[in-house]
């Protein structure tokens, strides 16, 4: 069965209608496809940043930079297919629950969202290496290309969770209309919705990990004992974790993303560790042997399981909810952080294979004074935290509501 059918035909219709697309267990291929280019996409910048905090910057196709590549043409490759399938193959009714495009074309709204971002990606390759060979290595993170293949990630992200959505819609509609169905349509319908969410929680867990990755100068473990780092924390889970949980309608929605964040970073760390490389670009302060990891991972899922438990308990309008649980959150983040940071920082229990915290760049130099320390200046007084992490409740509260208002419009994408 598939189900890339127009909203408007009911589920016995759509049993009795020739798949219009290849599907696996009724869902297309591509949105599986997206799904794999989300995550293969921040496995290659985590692997990168690794790379250059170990290697260097070896050459233009490195093993990193082909594997964000490859994610790219994943996305654009399937999600263009799709649309020339919609577009000379699908039926009229089919056609009515798609996007029309420059007058000709039929697509998914999230197959826009996936083409455009892989354009930006495959834009910016040619255009990073230009400078590269212009201006030499970048003295900052966000140099031009980067910024085109962030945003392209992110686009593509972003896409494939709405492609995944529209299908995950358009069963629990089905089901709704549906409810006196036989029992065998709803056994499939039960299994389709699983892999759905399975694949939602890839694609959203690969779109918080690659914001708070652009973000790594804040949310660094040496920044988290300043009142900003709770502030940009609280606006990046704030925004993402509440339109999600909504987007997969599960009790636990927003653990299970926060949850999958961590995991791909930790295992990124875990396993990078295992393989030999060594510096190949001067000056060489720390001659590493094998690949250095990035910082350990929030624990994001901590706020995030109160956060669950709240929008399960909490009745009310959904200003409340987000004042509630932006409160909630943010206590349970400086609980949990202020001290892991130290931990991670100053203690020799965190410089093992785990934690990583004595993974060094191969530039800098290994007797820094404050390797294992905070300087004065990364460490505010705590009153000045608890100031910031006020300020980052009310700024919480208000993108929680903008995210919560975002969430009914993912769970109602039907195109």
């Amino acid at each position: 069965m598939s189900i890339t059918v127009s909203p408007s035909v009911s589920a016995p219709q759509a049993r009795q209608k020739k798949a219009i697309l290849l599907t696996i267990d009724g869902i297309p291929l591509y949105v599986y496809a997206v799904s794999l280019a989300s995550i293969l996409t921040i496995v290659g910048i985590l692997w990168d940043i690794s790379w250059h905090t170990t290697i260097g910057r070896d050459k233009f196709l490195s093993p990193p930079h082909i594997l964000i590549y490859m994610g790219a043409v994943f996305a654009g490759l399937f999600s263009g297919i799709q649309v020339l399938w919609n577009t000379f193959k699908a039926s009229a009714a089919a056609k009515k629950g798609l996007v029309k495009i420059w007058g000709f074309f039929y697509s998914s709204l999230g197959a826009l969202f996936c083409i455009w971002g892989a354009i930006a990606m495959l834009t910016s390759a040619p255009f990073d290496d230009w400078w590269h060979n212009a201006y030499g290595l970048d003295v900052v993170i966000l140099s031009p290309p980067h910024f085109l293949l962030a945003l392209g990630m992110l686009f593509l992200q972003f896409g494939a969770c709405v492609s995944i959505s529209k299908y995950l819609n358009r069963i629990e509609n089905d089901q709704v209309a549906e409810s006196m169905i036989k029992t065998y349509w709803i056994r499939n319908n039960i299994r389709q919705k699983r892999i759905l969410r399975t694949l939602l929680v890839i694609a959203a867990a690969s779109f918080l990990c690659m914001v708070c990755t652009l973000f790594t100068e804040f949310v660094d473990r040496r920044a988290q004992h300043t009142g900003l780092f709770y502030q940009v924390t609280t606006a990046i889970c704030m925004l993402l974790l509440p339109v999600f949980g909504r987007a997969l309608r599960t009790k636990w929605a927003m653990t299970s993303v926060a949850f999958g964040y961590f995991l791909i970073a930790g295992l990124a760390n875990w396993i990078l560790q295992l393989f030999p490389a060594v510096p190949k670009l001067g000056p060489i302060l720390n001659p590493v042997t094998h690949y250095q990891s990035l910082q350990f991972p929030l624990l994001l899922f901590i706020p995030a399981i109160a956060a669950d438990l709240l929008m399960q308990k909490v009745k009310g309008n959904d200003w409340k909810k987000a004042a509630i649980t932006s409160a909630v959150f943010v206590t349970i983040l400086l609980i949990v952080q202020y001290p892991f940071s130290e931990f991670l920082v100053e203690s020799p229990l965190a410089r093992n294979w785990f934690f990583g915290s004595n993974a060094w760049y191969y530039g800098a130099n290994p007797e820094w004074e404050f390797r294992y320390k905070f300087r004065s200046d990364e460490v505010e007084p705590f009153a000045s935290i608890l100031f910031g992490a006020l300020k980052a409740i009310i700024i919480g509260f208000f993108i929680g509501r903008l995210s919560l208002r975002w969430g009914k419009w993912m769970q109602s994408i039907q195109r």
